[in-house]
């Protein structure tokens, strides 16, 4: 934890929020302040008037009233296990969630204003006689090094009136940026950072939610109750929120939402891995090594297979792929009656794999079993954005394991497996072949 270098009254705590949309991972950043400031008697959550101030980001959002209700819903259910899944995880680990009625409110003090407000805005209006105390993320405060988002004299506003609670992100070393601002801006600002251990492990993983990650999953039609709770969830799906295109100056794009210009990119990358593992076996044939090759894939749905063999040449090296996702059907083609391992495990891809290669007569071959797609608050597992890849070449049986945000899209999912097999497979032959 950074100490802050001023007192600053943490009776109250401010959360800015865009809400674009609210997700279990705001309000677990809620419930986590609670955690680990007990002195906390009332948070409130400052509703952003859809007007950002940092230039670079221009993006539309839904109207305020559709952003608050969906926050109003998902105040009130976070704290039933009926209706939210971190408050089940809560159950089952037996703690009492702390973000409730009596301890929460949401300002609206920014709608009656046309125009951007900036967080030295919400600073001057709320700041008393005591620094106020604002949740942000530590991106936020990684962006006060560019005097095009804050001005001298926002950050000055900010280090004289303002405890920032900081949330961590992985990317950004936060005593660093601090000492980056201390040095570039000439100012020392007051942090304290957020603590997730303080959480039950079962609950952390919902910081790997993103608004980013909710409106692509409503744009690829997947059930939100993962993501936030259930009439919350019911509101976006009600007033078809997110389904519009991307908003992009690049016009090659401007047909496409966030979904689908992210799945075009990850398609990009699909074909470029085709292409360089192409390269490599169409040397190994002039060479005289072994490079015909078999797939067999699970979650990936045919996406390794057909990329490759979309590319001219393609049969020089590609002999035979199938999918095979049914249990039973994998069942028969393993010819056992039943399984020891899981689905989503190291043996079951080299059991795979090395099946295909027999099968197919190969001189190498691959295979893949992860589970794809968000999760759901039916489904058990707890594997999503996992995938084992098998290789076989020769008699040699390899593995490798791949894990991904289990909040990603199902087609998202697929197309990463996809890229890392191929990847890895071009990486595996090069180095030990």
């Amino acid at each position: 934890m950074l100490l802050p270098t001023a007192e600053g009254n943490l009776s109250e705590i401010y959360f800015p929020l865009t809400a674009n949309p609210v997700g279990y991972n705001h309000l677990l950043l809620a419930e986590n302040v609670l955690w680990q400031f007990p002195e906390t008697q009332l948070l409130v959550f400052i509703l952003s008037n859809g007007r950002h101030p940092d230039p670079f980001k221009t993006v539309q959002i839904p109207h305020a009233s559709l952003r608050y209700e969906i926050l109003r819903s998902a105040l009130l259910e976070w704290s039933d296990p009926e209706n939210s899944l971190p408050a089940r995880y809560a159950d089952e680990s037996k703690v009492l969630l702390k973000l409730g009625r009596n301890n929460c409110a949401i300002s609206r003090w920014e709608l009656s204003f046309s125009s951007p407000l900036r967080l030295a805005d919400h600073v001057q209006y709320f700041s008393t006689d005591q620094k106020i105390a604002l949740i942000v993320g530590a991106d936020l405060i990684q962006r006060m090094l560019d005097p095009r988002i804050f001005t001298d004299t926002d950050l000055a506003q900010i280090e004289s009136d303002c405890l920032l609670i900081a949330a961590p992100r992985d990317d950004i070393d936060l005593k660093k940026t601090l000492q980056l601002i201390k040095q570039k801006r000439g100012l020392k600002l007051s942090v304290l950072q957020i603590t997730p251990s303080v959480l039950p492990k079962k609950l952390q993983k919902f910081y790997q939610i993103s608004s980013t990650h909710i409106r692509k999953a409503a744009q690829a039609g997947h059930s939100l109750e993962a993501f936030l709770p259930v009439n919350a969830a019911l509101h976006i799906s009600q007033n078809h929120l997110y389904n519009r295109r991307k908003q992009n100056t690049d016009s090659n794009y401007s047909h496409l939402n966030e979904h689908q210009h992210s799945c075009f990119e990850l398609k990009e990358q699909l074909e470029a891995a085709a292409v360089k593992l192409q390269k490599h076996l169409v040397q190994r044939a002039k060479n005289g090594q072994p490079h015909r090759f078999s797939v067999l894939e699970t979650s990936t749905g045919g996406q390794i297979a057909q990329t490759f063999t979309s590319l001219t040449g393609a049969s020089e090296h590609f002999l035979d792929g199938r999918i095979i996702y049914d249990q039973e059907a994998q069942k028969q083609f393993l010819a056992v009656k039943e399984f020891e391992d899981s689905s989503v495990s190291q043996t079951r891809a080299q059991n795979l794999a090395s099946a295909m290669q027999r099968q197919s007569g190969a001189d190498w071959a691959l295979a893949e079993t992860g589970m794809a797609g968000p999760p759901s608050k039916d489904r058990h597992s707890r594997k999503n954005g996992q995938c084992y890849l098998g290789l076989v070449i020769s008699t040699e049986v390899r593995y490798k394991f791949l894990e991904f945000n289990p909040f990603l899209t199902r087609k998202e999912h697929q197309l990463m497996f996809a890229i890392e097999a191929l990847a890895w497979v071009e990486k595996e032959l090069q180095i030990k072949c």
